[in-house]
């Protein structure tokens, strides 16, 4: 995606500069240096192409329609990361704080040692898709709180940060399992997918 604005902003820049140029006076004619008695004046010809107007014409429909489509897109994925009791908000392709904050959180408190990156799964299971098909909010809290008995899993009772900062796991975890959220950094990537 970044390669096709990247290489439509060059398109774009490319037409004005041609524009600008086809603005500019027609060529003079030049005079060579000669002696007097053998001068004699050597027009230039220079062709000058006009730039179309429906090549700016297209240009500009193009980004309107690019423009539109991302907005639209954007809004489909508010509407529904804002609707219903999702504990983490998505507004203009930003993600609400205490879900940065539950990425923290997460990478910070070891979680991803065992759940992988992003909750992904690895020797524990993917937190992800757990918070958002089998566990309720009030199982995640009891579960990351006292561990689990029968698994690795263990409690975090004692563990400050993750014990501070439960709800903002949550809403993260909630996030990356409604796909709102890649796995990637967040800070590198606003919401965490690579495109």
């Amino acid at each position: 995606m970044f390669n096709f604005f990247r290489s439509f902003f060059f398109l774009i820049i490319s037409v004005f500069l041609l524009a600008a140029c086809s603005d500019s006076e027609p060529p003079q004619e030049k005079v060579v240096a000669v002696p007097e008695e053998k001068a004699v004046q050597l027009p230039v010809e220079v062709e000058v192409m006009p730039v179309e107007e429906s090549v700016s014409e297209t240009v500009e429909e193009t980004t309107d329609e690019v423009v539109k489509e991302v907005q639209e897109e954007a809004e489909v994925v508010a509407t529904e990361a804002v609707s219903g009791d999702k504990p983490y908000q998505l507004v203009d392709g930003v993600i609400s704080a205490n879900a940065i904050e539950g990425w923290k959180t997460y990478n910070g408190g070891g979680c991803g040692a065992c759940h992988g990156k992003g909750g992904i799964g690895a020797v524990g299971p993917n937190l992800a898709q757990s918070v958002k098909q089998k566990l309720s909010k009030e199982e995640f809290v009891d579960i990351v709180t006292n561990g689990k008995s029968g698994t690795m899993m263990r409690p975090h009772n004692t563990n400050t940060r993750v014990m501070e900062n439960m709800d903002n796991l949550y809403a993260y975890l909630v996030a990356r399992g409604d796909d709102v959220l890649g796995s990637e950094n967040l800070i590198k990537f606003p919401l965490g997918k690579k495109e």
